[in-house]
């Protein structure tokens, strides 16, 4: 199930003196129960499919473009080779603000989501909840999280979902405390966001009339004017199982507490609990851009 609504706005003005600009804003709101991983099912849980409904992974909120236009004053006649070399300079380009894309906490180690424990059913992707006491806003650091030192995202904020030895009408065994559950009823898919992108383009542009029919157009782009990076989602995945081991009931001592959270002492390191569930690390920092840094290209063409 998906549904998407956009309301865009779109204003183009010619102005005085050579200068034209353009402005649109689109406001859109993609939603649906999982997009972007494909064959692996990416919600709270897959026994029940509505409770992932929520922001599609691609959804934009908010996209600002600006553009612009203009003709630099005519200097001398267009057929005197004064004309032909000081004028025809045009200077246009485009500004985009864009909200970032909205990302989950996933766990691709087999922690999460098996009523008895195996982790063949880590192929689900299942969602990490968040621990008690956190929400979408607290669990945020409030840096971008490119720096390894400062994450985005609280370590501390993310839980295995365990169940109690004895739950499921004495199902789950008195002692066991590794078995799980998924998220109960949904609700956490697609809760955070990536910071804001942000680009300007410009170009210098030179047309100069051969003839009638002939013109050469030289044109000098600059892509990234501001070098300013855009920062792709984060590292949004934790890995609890971190051995992959597969029968952790077997493991004594049975009946501690497993559980990474901030009762725990779980912090922005890797460090174990009881040896089979870790605290997650890296939780939060970007280690990737969208797009390229700073381009400078020029070019020549004839026009006929």
């Amino acid at each position: 199930m998906s549904a998407y609504n956009a309301l865009q706005v779109h204003v183009e003005k010619r102005l005085s003196h050579g200068l034209e600009g353009g402005f649109s804003y689109t406001y859109s709101k993609s939603m649906d129960e999982q997009s972007a991983l494909g064959l692996f099912y990416n919600g709270s849980n897959p026994l029940d499919v509505h409770g992932g409904y929520a922001p599609s992974d691609f959804d934009r909120t908010h996209v600002f473009i600006i553009n612009y236009h203009y003709e630099l004053p005519k200097l001398a006649s267009a057929e005197s080779w004064e004309g032909k070399v000081a004028d025809g300079w045009s200077v246009e380009g485009l500004v985009t603000l864009q909200s970032g894309q909205p990302y989950s906490i996933v766990d691709y180690s087999g922690a999460v989501g098996s009523v008895f424990y195996g982790i063949s059913d880590g192929i689900t992707n299942p969602l990490v909840p968040l621990a008690p006491g956190c929400t979408p806003k607290n669990a945020k650091t409030g840096a971008i999280g490119n720096n390894f030192d400062f994450p985005a995202l609280k370590a501390s904020c993310f839980d295995v979902p365990l169940l109690a030895p004895g739950a499921f009408g004495g199902a789950i065994p008195p002692g066991d405390t590794f078995e799980t559950n998924f998220i109960p009823g949904g609700g956490q898919r697609n809760i955070f966001r990536q910071s804001w992108q942000k680009r300007a383009d410009i170009s210098l542009v030179k047309v100069t009339q051969l003839t009638e029919r002939f013109s050469l157009k030289y044109t000098f782009d600059v892509y990234n004017l501001t070098n300013h990076p855009s920062f792709d989602i984060p590292i949004d995945n934790i890995d609890q199982n971190l051995a992959f081991s597969s029968e952790p009931v077997a493991q004594p001592p049975y009946g501690t507490n497993t559980t990474p959270t901030l009762a725990s002492g779980c912090s922005n390191s890797a460090t174990a609990t009881n040896g089979f569930y870790f605290c997650p690390s890296g939780l939060g920092q970007t280690v990737k851009t969208i797009g390229s840094g700073r381009q400078i290209q020029m070019s020549l063409s004839v026009l006929f």
